[in-house]
């Protein structure tokens, strides 16, 4: 059985940046690029672990991946 694919979504949240993860949610960041950072950081550990991982920015409605280990 495949491992679940961990996705870091940076997102602004009550006037700060956070990270969801599992509709979760780690931080405040005071910036977008502490938040990115601190997620592109975990989401590579996770990778090293084996599990399939991506760092996604949400603006809007829309999603831009900033980084990943899966291959499209």
């Amino acid at each position: 059985m495949p491992l679940p694919h961990a996705r870091y979504i940076v997102v602004p949240h009550e006037g700060v940046w956070k990270i969801n993860l599992n509709n979760q949610y780690y931080g405040p960041f005071p910036t977008e690029a502490l938040a990115v950072a601190s997620a592109t950081d975990t989401a590579r550990k996770a990778g090293d672990a084996g599990y399939p991982a991506s760092v996604l920015l949400m603006a809007g409605t829309q999603f831009e991946t900033l980084w990943t280990n899966v291959p499209e």
